[in-house]
C-alpha cells in the first residue's frame, strides 16, 4: 500500500530571511533557476497557452530587458522560496489592449500611459512550501519599496483565485477584464496606487 508523504513543514522559527533586489543582467546570467522554479510551481498548467505561448524564459527576457526592470528574489535558509518582478510600462504599450473596463472604471484614464506612470508587476510566485508565511508580502514590499512610478498594475488570470486573493487583500482594485495575449484565459486588471 503506497504511503503518502507528510506535508512539508514551512519555515522554522529562527529561519533567516534573504531578500534581494536583482537588476535585468543579473537574472539574465543565468535564468534557470527563475525558469525551474516557474515550472514547478506551474507544473499542472504548463499546457495552457498562457504559460506557454510565449514561454515563460521569453516573458523573463523580455521584462528583463526593460526599464526599470527589478525582480526581488526571496530565500528562506537558504532555499528559494518566491520571488515577483515588474518593469515600468512605456508610453506606447500593448498592456492595455482589449481592456474592459467594470462599470464605474474610466477606461480612457485607466488604460492612459506616459513615462513613468505604472510598473508592471509580472509574476509574484511562491513556492508550496512557502506558502501562507507571507513570501508575497515580504518580496512585494521590497519590490514596490521605492519605487518611482505612480502606480503598480497586475493582470491575474480569472480563475486563479489564491493571487487574486491575495493582490485584493494588499491594496490593488481590480478594474477591469482582458486577455494579455491572443488565446490566453482572461485576466483581471489590477491597479494600486504607489503614492498618495
Amino acid at each position: 500500500m503506497p504511503v503518502t508523504p507528510a506535508p512539508t513543514a514551512g519555515p522554522a522559527p529562527d529561519a533567516q530571511w534573504h531578500l534581494e533586489n536583482l537588476r535585468g543582467h543579473d537574472v539574465m546570467a543565468d535564468p534557470t533557476p527563475w525558469i525551474k522554479a516557474y515550472e514547478t510551481v506551474h507544473a499542472d498548467s504548463l499546457h495552457l497557452p498562457d504559460h506557454r505561448d510565449p514561454t515563460f524564459g521569453e516573458r523573463l527576457a523580455f521584462s528583463a530587458a526593460r526599464p526599470g526592470f527589478r525582480l526581488t528574489s526571496c530565500r528562506v535558509d537558504g532555499e528559494p522560496a518566491g520571488f515577483a518582478y515588474g518593469y515600468t510600462l512605456p508610453a506606447t504599450t500593448g498592456w492595455w489592449d482589449g481592456f474592459e473596463p467594470l462599470p464605474g472604471v474610466d477606461a480612457d484614464e485607466t488604460v492612459r500611459e506616459r513615462p513613468g506612470r505604472t510598473l508592471a508587476l509580472c509574476e509574484v510566485l511562491v513556492h508550496e512550501r512557502f506558502r501562507g508565511f507571507g513570501v508575497a508580502r515580504r518580496t512585494l514590499t521590497l519590490l514596490l519599496g521605492d519605487r518611482r512610478e505612480e502606480r503598480a498594475a497586475a493582470l491575474v488570470s480569472e480563475n486563479n483565485t489564491r493571487a487574486l486573493d491575495l493582490f485584493l487583500d494588499n491594496g490593488p482594485r481590480h478594474v477591469g477584464d482582458l486577455a494579455p495575449h491572443p488565446g490566453w484565459r482572461r485576466h483581471h486588471g489590477l491597479v494600486r496606487p504607489l503614492r498618495p
